[in-house]
């Protein structure tokens, strides 16, 4: 009898000493990000969107759809950024548009800095684009 406990002791004392040795995989709170795909933050255009609310949303509108705007007195049209001719334009031309201004639309170099300008371009694309 002394040796069936002798042996089970035995057992149950490898048993403890392999599973308290056993290495268990890394846990890693954090989420698992791809090593190929750059992640954006959820509020990517945060920053952006905040300076369309600034800057353009008295003319384009929220929903960037423009139309008659008074601005200094004076009854002005303003083209929709969903509009087939703001489709059109290259992002180097809605760049170029939003620096140096164009018609009616004042310029924002001096407002905006150019990755400022770069990002509104982005902004403009996906939000009201759909590109």
């Amino acid at each position: 009898m002394k040796l069936i406990a002798i042996a089970l002791a035995c057992v149950a004392l490898s048993l403890v000493v392999v599973a308290c040795t056993e290495t268990a995989p890394a846990t890693n709170s954090a989420a698992p990000v791809a090593a190929d795909s750059p992640t954006k933050p959820a509020n990517e255009f945060a920053a952006t969107r905040a300076s369309y609310q600034k800057n353009c949303e008295g003319c384009h509108s929220e929903t960037g759809e423009g139309g008659n705007v008074k601005v200094e007195n004076k009854q002005i049209k303003v083209p929709s950024l969903k509009s087939d001719h703001a489709m059109k334009r290259t992002d180097e031309q809605l760049t170029k548009m939003i620096t140096n201004g164009e018609e009616q639309m004042p310029a924002f170099k001096d407002k905006l800095k150019p990755e400022e300008i770069t990002d509104m371009v982005k902004f403009v694309r996906k939000n009201f684009q759909g590109k």
